[in-house]
């Protein structure tokens, strides 16, 4: 099955999720490179308390509204997916009265 088999409000959900996957990968990977700026040896030299690491703060961020635009894309497709489980439902029950 292809995405092209996928109605249009569906796919675009997927897309959603897949973004938002893609945010939360990306935050994490910032996150993991502003390391340096958080605790690196040119920040123990300056003191902890002077600069305000504005990259781990992004990075953080990017990732938590990543994880949050993957949840709604993710509930919004089993939404998708239970309301045509009942359709197929009802589709496939017979009345023998």
């Amino acid at each position: 099955m292809s995405l092209n088999d996928l109605p249009r409000h569906v796919r675009a959900h997927v897309y959603l999720t897949w973004a938002g996957m893609g945010l939360s990968a990306l935050g994490i990977l910032g996150f993991f490179l502003s390391f340096n700026d958080v605790a690196g040896p040119s920040r123990w030299a300056v003191g902890v308390h002077r600069d305000i690491p504005w990259g781990a703060y992004s990075a953080i961020f990017a990732w938590i509204a990543g994880l949050i635009i993957t949840w709604y894309g993710r509930k919004r497709i089993d939404a998708a997916v239970r309301a045509r489980k009942r359709e197929l439902a009802d589709a496939a029950r017979v009345d023998l009265d």
